[in-house]
């Protein structure tokens, strides 16, 4: 996907949430295209535009994540208001497997393209928060530290992706969130971490 993206783009994103959001256009823009579409997709925001059953499928990815799950089944689409075996529903960032069972009956099983793509989107969700939520959902799974390199150190692994991306798609304006960060150094919130600040992670 990121040799994808470097050749269509001239010049790759700088972090990578914003290589995530080009991800998203290209495939995106691809779908459309596909259904015989033509649409003006220069950005992440003209995705949402574009597609606001995208929030429906970006809370899908935030509960897989929550229940550590990458394949859904039928149920878990209706329970979030999404067609199922429906590609304009799923905007080609997810495959669809259709089974028959012995006596006949057909059901899916969905996952997204990439467990990065799902975790891309969960940290969307989590955005779309008010940021009281925002911050309270962090503080309940994730136990900050540091190592001494410096790099992020997190109690559940499993959330570490979907918080960097969430960070590097504007998370960092939370006061919540800047206070997760910093508490771990002992600091004041005199200090703030800023879009552009060097961590490798974001």
């Amino acid at each position: 996907m990121t040799c994808y993206v470097n050749d269509v783009l001239d010049a790759p994103p700088d972090i990578i949430s914003d290589l995530f959001k080009s991800i998203i256009c290209l495939t995106v823009k691809r779908h459309f295209e596909k259904n015989g579409e033509e649409k003006e997709i220069g950005s992440f925001e003209d995705v949402l535009r574009l597609c606001p059953r995208l929030i429906k499928l970006s809370q899908l990815a935030l509960d897989g994540v929550k229940k550590n799950v990458i394949i859904f089944h039928d149920q878990d689409l209706i329970c979030h208001n999404l067609k199922l075996s429906d590609e304009d529903d799923h905007f080609g960032l997810m495959n669809c497997i259709s089974c028959r069972s012995a006596f006949g009956e057909v059901t899916g099983s969905y996952h997204f393209l990439h467990r990065t793509v799902q975790e891309f989107l969960a940290a969307c969700a989590v955005k779309q928060l008010p940021a009281e939520e925002q911050g309270k959902l962090w503080k309940e799974r994730l136990v900050l530290g540091y190592n001494k390199r410096g790099n992020f150190v997190l109690s559940d692994s499993s959330y570490e992706m979907p918080f960097l991306f969430f960070c590097g798609i504007g998370g960092l304006e939370n006061d919540a969130v800047q206070d997760l960060l910093f508490e771990p150094l002992a600091f004041t919130n005199d200090h703030r971490f800023a879009r552009g600040t060097p961590f490798t992670e974001i």
